[in-house]
């Protein structure tokens, strides 16, 4: 690891230059982003279109509905319960999001100093802290709340669902609430405390507090801007990629083409704005380090050292 040759100057920077500083990123190393990212984001939009896809069928409809025949009437799409589908498809993937990028989060750590992972060798930080993750993200965090109560729309009673649904939402505003103030949790774990060469390292709970308490105000005023951000691209791609399957797959308007759009389409461009609100989450994270700990004069001292150490074993002692 080269601490002084990066492929980012390390240096502090204000919002919109990291969102530039994201694309030049993902352009600079479009594969191994990708491909980290999707080796977690395509089972989590599998897992989502199990767990509510049913909700696009006209058994789930009808009992909506309080129909019992599929036969006597003429179904449109005004039939199907596309607005719900999108909402808790968004819930789901918004919640999903750090999850997702646990890999490349780690790949991107090792990029930008001009390591070189492989897959295997980022998988194995990833399952080391696999425990972690799932007490901070999945539990403290609420992902896997709001996912069983996903599960839970399959209940054939109407009202039952109402409630769930109202569940879902209050409670996805409350962790993103959670989350927009303590972003960089994922970071901390992966990039801080995988580091076991430090006996008297501080708790993920203190340097969490101690990371994110100092400039609170900044911090989650730049995650509620990501996350606006990401919302845009996000329709924006969804734009992109509905007008190619018009013109290559389905005729505009039809139900095949609302299924292909909602369950597939949809998801796609919202997981390919969360790849990039999660590069630019990483360099926030970066950016608050050199803010509150002057991580660039430390990162110059810290690559000296490691060359001095490097050559005492070759019989120099300067």
């Amino acid at each position: 690891m080269q601490l002084d040759k990066t492929h980012i100057q390390i240096r502090n920077r204000n919002e919109n230059e990291l969102l530039d500083i994201a694309l030049h990123v993902i352009c600079r190393f479009p594969v191994q982003i990708f491909l980290s990212f999707a080796l977690l984001a395509i089972p989590l939009l599998l897992l989502n279109n199990l767990l509510i896809g049913h909700i696009l069928t006209l058994d789930y409809n009808l009992a909506f509905q309080m129909r019992t025949s599929i036969v006597e009437e003429t179904y449109t799409s005004s039939d199907i319960s596309y607005k719900t589908f999108l909402v808790l498809q968004v819930i789901l993937i918004i919640s999903e999001a750090p999850i997702a990028s646990i890999l490349s989060t780690v790949m991107l750590s090792k990029l930008i100093f001009n390591e070189a992972p492989t897959l295997s060798s980022i998988i194995k930080i990833g399952l080391k802290n696999t425990g972690k993750i799932f007490a901070s993200l999945g539990l403290k965090r609420g992902v896997l709340f709001i996912v069983l109560l996903a599960a839970l729309m399959r209940t054939p009673d109407s009202i039952t669902r109402g409630f769930i649904l109202a569940t879902i939402i209050i409670t996805f505003f409350v962790f993103i609430w959670v989350r927009g103030a303590r972003p960089f949790i994922l970071e901390i774990i992966l990039l801080e405390q995988s580091d076991a060469e430090s006996s008297n390292k501080m708790s993920l709970q203190q340097r969490s507090r101690m990371l994110h308490t100092t400039v609170g105000g900044n911090v989650f005023g730049r995650s509620m801007y990501g996350l606006v951000v990401g919302c845009c691209l996000a329709i924006c791609m969804h734009g992109c990629l509905t007008f190619l399957s018009v013109n290559l797959f389905t005729e505009t308007g039809t139900m095949e083409h609302l299924d292909l759009t909602a369950r597939w389409i949809f998801p796609i461009a919202c997981w390919l704005a969360v790849l990039y609100t999660s590069v630019v989450r990483f360099l926030n994270y970066l950016d608050t380090r050199i803010l509150l700990e002057g991580w660039e004069a430390e990162l110059k001292i810290r690559s000296e050292a490691m060359r001095i150490k490097q050559r005492q074993p070759l019989g120099t002692n300067w």
